[in-house]
């Protein structure tokens, strides 16, 4: 990925995988050889009144024991949910093994590798019960809730942002300043605006709400690898230098 970003002539890219930190050494050790800015970071799958966000951290120190033992949480509750599914999945008849699950690209198995599994072998189908099956599938455990997030995000030194508000509230892509704030107090350090789901209306909105609630502004490609007919779109986002170096400043101050 560091290659590819200094292929496209990127000055300064984060890496933000989901609940996991492990690339990171490697990514700056690439950074670092390829003479690009390198922000660690990670992005934190959480709970926020029933809905499921993303908290960015930008920043942290991924050794931090608070962050590492959340994630270590986040996933114990995680391989719980497949475990209970698997055995329902057998019990139904329709069995799925590890194998089935770790040929999705994903941070360890979950309840996506479970759904695009079950979809893949057709278990809908064949499955008396498949409806309820999915339903179990999706029900993804929560680790954390969103000011939770925040606040580990905070204890490993890092900058707290919410990950593309637009995909939060289905149908409703901008979301008020009101429905934000309780995140703004409970210390949420800034908003995601530029973003691959984000067109032109969302980025104006979410630039303004910023503004108003006295947020940063962050953005990137959310690049999740190649895709099968583009090739990966990490740099599509075009985002401005000064929100790096205003990153930087909060991030100094605040682990002074």
């Amino acid at each position: 990925m560091v290659e590819e970003a200094a292929a496209r002539g990127l000055a300064a890219i984060a890496v933000t995988d989901h609940d996991v930190v492990g690339g990171l050494d490697e990514a700056k050790a690439a950074a670092d050889e390829h003479g690009i800015e390198l922000l660690t970071g990670v992005e934190l799958t959480a709970d926020w009144d029933g809905k499921t966000v993303h908290i960015l951290g930008y920043g942290i120190d991924p050794a931090d024991p608070t962050l590492t033992a959340a994630l270590d949480r986040g996933r114990a509750l995680m391989a719980a949910h497949v475990e209970e599914v698997l055995a329902a999945l057998e019990q139904a008849g329709t069995p799925l093994t590890a194998d089935d699950l770790a040929r999705y690209r994903v941070r360890y198995a979950s309840g996506a590798a479970l759904v695009l599994a079950m979809v893949q072998h057709g278990i809908l189908r064949k499955a008396s019960n498949g409806g309820a099956l999915l339903r179990l599938a999706s029900r993804e455990p929560r680790a954390y809730t969103a000011v939770e997030a925040i606040q580990v995000i905070h204890a490993a030194g890092g900058i707290a942002a919410l990950a593309h508000p637009a995909k939060i509230v289905r149908d409703r892509p901008c979301l008020a300043p009101e429905e934000v704030r309780p995140l703004v107090e409970a210390g949420l350090d800034a908003v995601e605006v530029w973003q691959i789901v984000h067109g032109e209306e969302e980025r104006g909105h979410y630039t303004l709400l910023a503004q108003s609630l006295g947020l940063l502004v962050v953005g990137g490609s959310d690049c999740h690898g190649p895709r099968k007919t583009y090739g990966p779109r990490i740099g599509s986002q075009q985002v401005p230098w000064a929100v790096y170096d205003g990153l930087m400043e909060a991030l100094a101050a605040r682990r002074a």
